[in-house]
């Protein structure tokens, strides 16, 4: 079973996803579950709760139901888990890329991944999701 292990740090004031070398991307008839890590200087932050305001994992262009399992928080709220079926699930068709955001604490400052806040400033690229 692939698993995508992204680990997320912070950059010029925002979360920043390493999705290098592919790390985004499932390829089609696979299933596994992706893992966020808050890493490097973002280690000692949390995410945040899935039913906050600013939820520690939000989809920003919805994929179809069935593909993906619910975010859930583990490892004392360091890591984000959730499940991507790319196996078009009841006949869903399970290809494509999807936007998402992030949210976490690091000591008393909330970070995120999006661009269009007006605070943090600064993110390279929007994350993504991408199923072959």
């Amino acid at each position: 079973m692939p698993n995508l292990e992204l680990k997320v740090t912070i950059n010029n004031g925002s979360l920043d996803v390493d999705q290098s070398g592919n790390a985004n991307q499932m390829a089609h008839g696979q299933t596994g579950t992706i893992v966020w890590k808050l890493t490097g200087n973002a280690a000692t932050g949390t995410f945040n709760a899935m039913t906050a305001t600013n939820p520690g994992f939000a989809w920003k262009q919805q994929p179809p139901a069935g593909v993906f399992g619910s975010p859930t928080l583990t490892h004392d709220n360091t890591h984000i888990e959730m499940a991507d079926n790319n196996n078009d699930p009841n006949g869903i068709n399970s290809s494509g890329t999807w936007i998402y955001q992030l949210y976490a604490t690091v000591g008393t400052t909330q970070y995120s991944t999006i661009v269009s806040l007006e605070l943090p400033v600064a993110t390279a690229t929007n994350p993504t999701i991408k199923n072959n």
